[in-house]
């Protein structure tokens, strides 16, 4: 039992003396804060987290005997500070399905990071532990939720069940406010239909930040090494945003200006699986024409004097029968003259312009049959 907890209990027995139903009553306050430390541990989001603090207090209740007392719980919760070497990671392009995550620990003090691409959910399952938050939000800007697994053991594979689940698929009394169970867990799951979504878990031993978060999720908090240098999970280069927007129009052209000397990427995110993105180069003429629903439209570019245009638009609006890329200048007309036939409706989705932070030499590429391109690192 923790100083805090004994503290209570005295205090507790103080003003209760003569009246009954005090210890239940005790052990129902105890819990409730343990809930709430742990709701406030997946509170931690946005920006990269460093080190955190957060206090949990109840407030004052009614005693058996009469009278309301001023004792509360006042545990401090530090979140895991800095980046701890990592154990495991993955990355998934799915919703409603259970993936699993073995790992083994390296002492007692093991953390995690869910980064989700658009608003859903993620449950944890650790043992008897289940944790719940939104992770992703009405912007799509890479929320976290992060916390700690408690109960690890140095040296013992362990293992973490965890999916995604957006919120319309959750039932109704699954709230931040409620402990959930086991059963809880598999009924969400059971509940959940499977699709299409973009996110990644990260173990660490030690803490856990944003930092290597990867950037096609983590848009505009940029990318380094993590500890002992390990990659992001995506194997995308070191990169930082310089310019981006959040747009809540489709079917019209932004421009997005910026000068990035030097290589880089582009990445348009949308909210929908059903959704297709244009980006035209500075000069005009059409980059990319691809599907930015489950994950992200990429462009890689060599230097980006200009900025770019972007546009969005339903996928179901985009002719079939045109190949927009196999004549790029072509390609950029039609796109034009398809957008001008369109009329403009609300639509969530962002752009980020990322330049690299790793030169050259060091980024390799492989084309795949589809001709997408993918780039990897020599060390």
């Amino acid at each position: 039992m923790s100083h805090t907890e004994h503290d209570l209990k005295e205090t507790l027995a103080e003003h209760s003396e003569g009246g009954g139903g005090g210890t239940a009553r005790l052990e129902e306050i105890i819990a409730r804060g343990r809930r709430i430390r742990r709701r406030r541990r997946w509170a931690a989001t946005g920006t990269a987290v460093a080190a955190l603090a957060v206090v949990a207090v109840l407030t004052p209740v009614p005693l058996p005997g009469g009278g309301v007392t001023d004792a509360r719980i006042a545990a401090e919760v530090r979140e895991p500070e800095g980046e701890g070497v990592r154990l495991a990671g993955a990355r998934f392009e799915n919703v409603g399905k259970a993936e699993t995550i073995s790992f083994t620990p390296r002492s007692d003090r093991t953390s995690y990071r869910v980064s989700c691409a658009g608003p859903v959910q993620a449950f944890v399952r650790f043992g008897d532990q289940i944790d719940h938050s939104r992770c992703g939000n009405e912007q799509a800007l890479g929320r976290h939720a992060i916390g700690r697994l408690e109960g690890t053991k140095e040296g013992i594979t362990a293992k973490v069940e965890v999916f995604t689940v957006p919120d319309s698929q959750v039932p109704a009394d699954i709230t931040a406010e409620k402990e959930l169970s086991s059963e809880d867990f598999d009924r969400v799951l059971a509940q959940a239909r499977t699709g299409s979504g973009l996110w990644e878990i990260a173990i660490h031993d030690g803490g856990v930040s944003t930092r290597s978060c990867s950037p096609d999720i983590c848009l505009y908090s940029g990318t380094t090494l993590a500890t002992k240098g390990e990659r992001n999970l995506a194997g995308l280069p070191n990169s930082h945003s310089v310019r981006g927007g959040y747009f809540t129009e489709t079917k019209k052209r932004f421009s997005v200006k910026t000068v990035v000397d030097g290589p880089g990427q582009v990445y348009v995110r949308c909210e929908g699986e059903d959704m297709y993105a244009f980006i035209w180069a500075s000069e005009g003429v059409l980059a990319v024409a691809q599907p930015c629903g489950a994950k992200p439209a990429k462009w890689e570019f060599q230097a980006n004097g200009g900025g770019v245009l972007v546009a969005v638009v339903r996928r179901d609006q985009v002719p079939s029968e045109v190949d927009f890329m196999r004549d790029l200048q072509t390609g950029a007309a039609k796109a034009k003259q398809l957008l001008r036939t369109l009329k403009s409706e609300p639509g969530n989705w962002e752009v980020s312009v990322q330049r690299w932070d790793e030169p050259e030499s060091k980024v390799k590429r492989s084309v795949a049959p589809d001709g997408t391109i993918t780039s990897y690192f020599t060390r």
